[in-house]
């Protein structure tokens, strides 16, 4: 998740750099007026009115969703009628209020001015920092191109020519409707060995090119992605297919959809980062006697460690080792076949039994949290055996990827955990991806505290139990 980490700081930076050019321009301009840094409380008032007047323009505007680096012209007007519209409304409110003359003239002319210069100027030095980091391949997403047609020769040109659109061509996938051979760019293979291809991991992102009536070649080049947690991005039409966080993009003149993509993208990650470590942590320091009580507890019941560690799927398909407290005696999977499923059947001790049907045997994950390895709110994670079986037989069951596992989901909320359709379940997860939310987040823990905790073991028709042998001990 390097590059999310890049774009989310960038992006970060770019957010906070605003208000501090408003900031630093109605100081300048006071200064310039009345040759004093200390400002008075009527224009401090004026000020924080203006920006938060601004804020919300900018909001209206999209000034923060436009890539930072492409179409300047188009960005600084967009910069340009956020700042009016914010003096508009700063002007209108002074006037309805009629304390205009308590305010200088030439500091409103002089805030104006240098505050939309000065935000320009922070934009034009980030968009020239941007374009030599990428020139020296810094926060380029590695694409494979699918298709060497006519808009897959120019994306290739693109992608060359203009460093700020943040991708890097670096192989394609040849098939029968190329129109040429990218320059510069090796041939990874045919379309029929796109397996192969893609189970390299080189790329961040597979760009698919080919004409809209090649439906069986794209057919088949989506379906064998289907199982795999890559960034997939079609050129033009999305022919039905799942779309997880779909949206419009404009590369270099050549509209693009997304047809599957994470949501916590740019600050939407770093949101979602300082949610996860401030709840965890909070949660965790308010819990922490109920958890030594619980430690105890599992200590007494049975001989061997406290906490059981599993290796789950979490994050872009990677393993990770998820804590809880043990609930069954040691060694009970060793040189066994593992179920998924029918959760009454198997051992567990009498305190391993209750922590189990009251779920405070994953109080332990809000560590994880704390790690960065889960988040408070995901789709639960499965078992790697597990993960390889159901990514072939479940519809969108590898989408679930595209963010990290979590301790609740608004599938648990609902009533599919346990021993329950797993169908359903991924439903309602890739639910969850699509309309992803701070507010949303918030909601589902709130949530959890009713519905989320008791829940019983026993089998569903549904959801029948599935065994796979593992020769290791868990």
């Amino acid at each position: 998740m390097q590059l999310s980490k890049f774009n989310a700081l960038l992006d970060f930076e770019i957010r906070a750099s605003d208000p501090i050019c408003a900031v630093v321009a109605a100081y300048l301009a006071y200064f310039i007026r009345f040759d004093t840094w200390r400002m008075s409380s009527f224009y401090v008032v004026a000020l924080i009115i203006l920006m938060l007047a601004t804020l919300a323009a900018s909001i209206l505007f999209r000034v923060y969703e436009r890539p930072l680096g492409e179409r300047a012209y188009e960005q600084y007007c967009c910069i340009a009628a956020s700042w009016t519209t914010g003096f508009a409304a700063l002007l209108a409110l002074g006037y309805l209020l009629k304390v205009g003359d308590l305010y200088s003239r030439g500091w409103v002319t002089l805030t104006f001015f240098l505050g939309l210069a000065l935000m320009a100027a922070v934009r034009q030095l980030a968009a020239a920092t941007l374009w030599y980091l990428r020139r020296q391949g810094v926060g380029l997403r590695r694409c494979l191109l699918v298709g060497a047609t006519e808009s897959g020769l120019h994306m290739v040109r693109q992608a060359r020519a203009n460093p700020a659109l943040g991708m890097t061509i670096s192989a394609y996938v040849a098939t029968s409707h190329d129109q040429g051979v990218p320059e510069g760019v090796r041939c990874a293979g045919s379309l029929r060995h796109i397996d192969e291809i893609l189970d390299r991991g080189e790329w961040d992102e597979v760009l698919v090119a080919l004409p809209v009536s090649a439906h069986r070649a794209i057919g088949y080049a989506l379906d064998r992605m289907e199982e795999r947690v890559v960034t997939v991005k079609f050129v033009p039409d999305m022919l039905g297919r799942q779309l997880i966080n779909q949206r419009m993009v404009d590369c270099g003149g050549i509209p693009m959809v997304t047809l599957r993509d994470s949501p916590l993208l740019g600050h939407a990650w770093l949101l979602k980062a300082l949610e996860d470590r401030a709840i965890a942590a909070m949660i965790l320091l308010m819990i922490s006697p109920l958890m030594l009580a619980l430690a105890i507890g599992v200590k007494l019941s049975s001989p061997g460690p406290v906490l059981y560690r599993q290796r789950r799927v979490g994050l872009d398909g990677k393993e990770f080792e998820m804590l809880k407290f043990r609930s069954m005696p040691v060694d009970m999977e060793k040189n066994k076949a593992v179920q998924w499923g029918n959760a009454q059947a198997k051992t567990t001790t009498r305190f391993g039994r209750f922590i189990r049907q009251t779920s405070l045997d994953e109080l332990p994950q809000f560590i994880n949290v704390l790690r960065g390895d889960m988040s408070i709110v995901g789709p639960r994670p499965e078992r790697p055996m597990f993960v390889e079986k159901f990514k072939g037989e479940i519809s969108g069951y590898m989408h679930k990827h595209l963010v990290k596992a979590g301790i609740t989901g608004w599938a648990q909320i609902n009533g599919w955990r346990g021993d329950t359709d797993l169908v359903k379940r991924i439903e309602y997860d890739l639910y969850y991806i699509n309309h992803w939310s701070l507010a949303f987040d918030l909601r589902i823990i709130f949530l959890t505290i009713f519905k989320g905790f008791v829940h019983s073991e026993a089998p569903s028709a549904a959801a029948p139990a599935v065994e796979v042998r593992v020769e290791e001990a868990s």
